[in-house]
């Protein structure tokens, strides 16, 4: 069968200031939440390595030649804005062994920038400088340099533009009828089976047109009214904090967190993610909010806590008049926290705390 090419856009690289809130749309590291591609370049080369986020601003590891680059001003973050229809094509991670065997399939085509490209030290998870033409590479793991031959490349994957193919867990208007319209021969295998976080900065226009996580799956009852929460997802120090964002009075993103016994609101965050509603018949799964007791159950059970780490969200009802607030609960410690009146909330009574 032959295929005709897509009309394609170019690569977006936005530019990233060490140590300020992460732009829109990057493009994450499979299986984890907080790794984005970043590239630096100098001295006429460009190197490939990891972003992430930190308490709400940026950091980052290059590794270049046997060493660890100190970068402190800027580097550049790979981005995606629109779908596979819009853009012409769709980034993927496929092993290096696999582009070798069909390195003339022009439908995949590595994100080339020179001779480097992205590469995944998998199941390390490190991300690195691929030379494409000499067929090594160099990653920081672990605050050590690692560098692979061809050889030990095989199990690595590369970062490629596909001009052919649907992403797997699209909802662009056309997939939606292409998915219905297969709906009866979609195997489970295929299934998504992830949750699905999507990147913003407090202080962006709330996103009224992407179907976020409710908490409760409707507005909750706190001490200033009805208001509509949302589960946010934050790193501080390297760890995962569960919380809550809202539309504010300006139409914008709010939100409030509680690390270390602290709490953070809005302006102290930066960057942070919400968990979106992916249409159960391509995520595998549905959400629903139970009570904790029920929730922390051990053993096999028809619903499991959605967690990174030990955090989940939850709702905590924080007093006798039942106002409610989105927040975070410990499923190692067994106790819940969240923001009031900018002060942090905690109890360890769990019959009336709620986790999904």
């Amino acid at each position: 069968m032959s295929w005709i090419k897509k009309q394609t856009s170019e690569d977006n690289w936005a530019d990233q200031v060490v140590g300020a809130p992460l732009v829109s749309n990057p493009i994450q590291v499979p299986d984890q939440n907080n790794v984005y591609v970043a590239r630096y370049d100098t001295e006429g080369l460009v190197y490939f390595g990891k972003a992430w986020n930190e308490s709400g601003v940026v950091q980052c590891e290059f590794a270049c030649g046997e060493m660890k680059l100190n970068i402190g001003n800027k580097i550049q973050i790979l981005t995606y804005d629109g779908d596979h229809i819009t853009k012409g094509f769709f980034y993927e991670w496929i092993k290096f062994a696999r582009w070798l065997q069909h390195s003339n399939d022009e439908f995949r085509v590595p994100l080339r920038c020179g001779t480097s490209n992205g590469v995944i030290f998998w199941p390390k998870k490190a991300l690195g400088t691929l030379n494409i033409e000499k067929k090594t590479a160099t990653f920081v793991y672990a605050q050590q340099i690692i560098s692979l031959t061809e050889s030990e490349l095989y199990d690595c994957l590369i970062l490629v533009r596909n001009l052919r193919d649907r992403p797997p867990h699209c909802c662009c208007e056309q997939c939606v009828k292409l998915d219905a319209l297969e709906k009866e021969a979609h195997s489970s295998n295929n299934l998504l089976m992830v949750n699905e976080w999507v990147d913003y900065c407090v202080g962006d226009t709330f996103p009224k047109t992407k179907r976020l996580i409710k908490a409760l799956d409707r507005p909750l009852n706190t001490l200033n009214g009805p208001q509509e929460q949302y589960v946010a997802l934050w790193y501080h120090f390297g760890q995962a904090v569960m919380g809550r964002a809202w539309n504010d009075a300006n139409g914008k993103i709010a939100a409030a967190f509680v690390s270390r016994k602290m709490p953070f609101v809005s302006n102290a965050i930066g960057s942070l993610q919400l968990l979106m509603q992916i249409p159960p018949s391509a995520a595998g799964f549905d959400y629903i909010w139970q009570p904790y007791n029920e929730a922390a159950k051990i053993g096999t059970k028809e619903w499991n806590p959605v967690h990174i780490g030990f955090a989940a969200p939850c709702v905590l009802v924080v007093d006798q008049e039942g106002h409610e607030y989105l927040g975070s609960a410990d499923l190692k410690e067994e106790f819940a926290t969240t923001v009031l009146e900018n002060k942090v909330l905690c109890r360890k009574d769990r019959d009336d705390t709620q986790a999904i």
